[in-house]
């Protein structure tokens, strides 16, 4: 049996861009997809007091080939007062240390339409300057070997 395991990106990239450069990845390879849209539950702090919230999310699942069962649920989150913080998860069969699905995960930042972890001034004003997300997503992508963004 494969163990599941959930590894969550936080991007610049919309929701709709994210589950975009995945069917396409798909199609070339000629792997089947479902979709599928959903809510999770996120945290939002007001002032000081954390407030539990819905997002709404968008997601798509491969149904065949080797990486049957990998999945994309991607959703936006308002982590303060203002700018929403979109985020990136997916769940793995066998885990991180599936090298084929972190190839995939490779191609798909890179098929992305501009770099995932790099935000525009103004989006860096609205989310807050101090929140800890900037750095921990360039840190993810450098872990999966990511460092400098070519757009093919």
């Amino acid at each position: 049996m494969l163990k599941r395991k959930e590894f969550t990106l936080e991007v610049s990239t919309s929701p709709i861009e994210n589950i975009k450069a995945l069917r396409l990845l798909a199609e070339s390879n000629e792997w089947s997809l479902t979709t599928h849209e959903g809510s999770r539950l996120v945290d939002r702090f007001a002032i000081i007091i954390p407030m539990a919230q819905s997002a709404r999310t968008l997601g798509l699942e491969v149904m065949d080939g080797p990486l049957k069962g990998l999945e994309l649920h991607s959703w936006a989150e308002t982590k303060g007062s203002a700018g929403a913080i979109n985020m990136a998860a997916w769940t793995i069969p066998g885990g991180q240390g599936n090298e084929e699905a972190m190839d995939l995960i490779r191609e798909w930042a890179k098929s992305l339409p501009r770099c995932p972890w790099k935000w525009s001034f103004g989006e860096r004003s609205r989310i807050g300057y101090l929140l800890p997300v900037f750095r921990r997503s360039r840190k993810a992508f450098a872990k999966l070997g990511l460092t400098k963004w070519d757009k093919k």
